[in-house]
């Protein structure tokens, strides 16, 4: 882009930023692994949470919701085993009920349906109501119950997509009531990776089958939920109740990523394909993103003579959702312009939902073009 410029103008006050902003990739934190993005400008969850998350399963409406899946497991551990706990490392980075666990920390994986970041009672076969200052602490109890491996059982590791979005899955299959090596169980846990700094990583439990040996069938005798470290705080989702049945996910949100989203919102003017003269100012307008957390919102305004933005100038506009600018005899053509809106705490962001295209003219340009409409109707 040329920059011979007349006069710039902010209401109140703007600043040219000097270069192209570093850019988060836009599915921080996808439903499924490789597709899509997390809904924006929602509202918590009307029940649970605790331990730094809200949860939803897959038999709610909520858009938050997660929708049952199941991935086939490859990489098979041969761990199996009663009363037991089996040790691995993290893939990538994990935030864990607001704990930072870097690539490479031990993961401990229970034979009882926990898996954990420390290691005292990972092999506690009695169930727990948490959250609880007795070990274990630090876990994610998929399925706490007084389970086994027996002599077919499997537990499976498949780390699966590309950085930042990976997902690494921890696979029960087949797996067993301890007593009840007949009718055998399945169950997965799924950490998501996470770019936005600061925030928990996403867990998903996914439940294939958990029908087994009747009076514990479903859950009746389970523990399901996250605690954190000390066992002070836990999202809770039930505590030996019947209500977990096959087909089921259930999905763990950082709370303070779910009250900082952003709303969607539009462009006002210029309107798209607007040509503006040399000289003219250009008043930019926006709407405001709608926001319900505790942060300050402030927009940067992207301009570029390359729809894919490859080299854009960005203005920092503040908190304000208007802007004023004069093109210079060096800058006609043609131009497109994007908002960014950005919410302070977790650095969150939103585009508008539309790019719009300015074309500048100068006046020989004008004069030209006024002279064939008079000689059309002449």
């Amino acid at each position: 882009m040329r920059k011979s410029l007349l006069l710039l103008v902010l209401l109140p006050a703007a600043v040219l930023a000097a270069g192209a902003a570093a850019v988060q990739a836009e599915s921080a934190l996808p439903p499924e692994v490789g597709a899509g993005t997390l809904p924006l400008g929602l509202s918590p969850s009307a029940h649970g949470g605790g331990a730094g998350y809200y949860f939803w399963d897959s038999t709610e409406t909520d858009t938050w919701a997660p929708t049952y899946g199941w991935r086939n497991p490859v990489h098979h551990m041969g761990w199996r085993g009663d009363d037991t706990y089996w040790t691995t490392s993290l893939p990538f980075a994990v935030t864990f009920c607001g704990i930072r666990y870097n690539a490479g920390k031990n993961l401990y994986v229970g034979s009882n349906g926990i898996v954990g970041f420390m290691s005292s009672k990972m092999d506690e076969p009695i169930n727990q109501d948490i959250p609880i200052s007795a070990s274990p602490n630090a876990i994610m109890a998929a399925f706490w119950d007084n389970l086994a491996g027996y002599s077919n059982g499997d537990i499976s590791l498949d780390l699966v997509g590309t950085a930042p979005n990976r997902a690494f899955f921890i696979t029960y299959s087949p797996w067993y009531y301890d007593l009840a090596p007949a009718d055998p169980i399945a169950f997965q846990i799924l950490i998501r990776e996470t770019d936005v700094a600061g925030i928990n990583n996403t867990i998903e439990f996914r439940y294939k089958d958990v029908i087994g040996d009747s009076w514990r069938d479903d859950g009746f005798s389970a523990t399901v939920g996250l605690e954190n470290n000390s066992g002070v705080t836990a999202a809770s989702y039930s505590y030996n109740m019947p209500v977990i049945t096959g087909q089921l996910a259930v999905r763990f949100v950082d709370s303070q990523f779910v009250d900082n989203q952003l709303g969607e919102f539009h462009l006002i003017a210029p309107l798209d394909g607007y040509v503006a003269m040399v000289g003219e100012w250009v008043d930019f307008q926006w709407q405001a993103s709608e926001y319900t957390g505790s942060g300050v919102v402030t927009y940067e305004l992207y301009l570029d003579d390359n729809p894919d933005f490859n080299h854009p100038t960005i203005f920092d506009i503040g908190t304000d959702t208007s802007f004023r600018y004069v093109f210079g005899s060096d800058d006609t053509g043609t131009y497109w312009w994007k908002v960014k809106a950005t919410e302070s705490i977790l650095h969150l962001y939103k585009w508008s939902e539309e790019t719009h295209k300015l074309i500048i003219s100068d006046d020989a340009v004008a004069e030209t073009t006024w002279g064939q409409i008079k000689a059309t109707f002449e």
